[in-house]
């Protein structure tokens, strides 16, 4: 049994422990910081605001800059994330959704690596290097909030499905990425 047919049998449990695992620790991180009052107030007052404004169905004009929520940065991926406050309106649901999105992210990682041909050693070493990169851990609890952090995965999911030449789920994560922030358009030209 050659090392591909291996990370085949076990992946699904292992990449299910993997994420749940990082998405509790990245929340763990996150969600403290802000009940120690340590968060910012400016990017993640505004978020929080917007995210409930549209979840109750109310226009989202930001009272901290005066602006809509759309006018900042076009993230339109903030509507699919007000669902979340519609069902109970709650802070802790971004710091989480955050964190299953930088941990999802571990999923395109492993295949990438399994279809470079690397051992199971070394994709599970490339994960490890993804979830302790000093960029990522800091996006998640240091900077708060931004929609840019959903960008991260939607990428690596782009990069899979192209090379797997999905052209469906490619043009839906591209559709994602660029609902994100609009100057990922440049991003996705690249």
């Amino acid at each position: 049994m050659n090392s591909t047919e291996k990370l085949n049998r076990y992946s699904i449990n292992s990449i299910f422990i993997i994420v749940v695992v990082s998405t509790l620790v990245l929340f763990f991180f996150s969600s403290p910081r802000h009940s120690l009052f340590q968060s910012g107030a400016f990017d993640l007052g505004f978020f929080d605001q917007g995210i409930y404004l549209i979840s109750q169905g109310i226009y989202p004009k930001s009272s901290i800059i005066d602006l809509h929520m759309i006018g900042d940065h076009a993230a339109f991926i903030l509507y699919p994330l007000s669902i979340f406050y519609r069902i109970y309106p709650d802070i802790h649901w971004i710091f989480l959704s955050q964190s299953v999105a930088i941990s999802i992210g571990i999923i395109p990682i492993l295949k990438l690596s399994q279809q470079k041909g690397l051992s199971i050693k070394n994709s599970y070493l490339v994960v490890l290097l993804y979830l302790f990169s000093p960029i990522i851990f800091n996006a998640n609890s240091t900077y708060d909030f931004h929609p840019d952090i959903f960008a991260v995965p939607c990428l690596l999911w782009a990069i899979l499905w192209a090379k797997e030449n999905k052209l469906f789920p490619f043009c839906l994560t591209i559709f994602i990425l660029l609902s994100c922030k609009t100057v990922f358009s440049l991003t996705v030209i690249a």
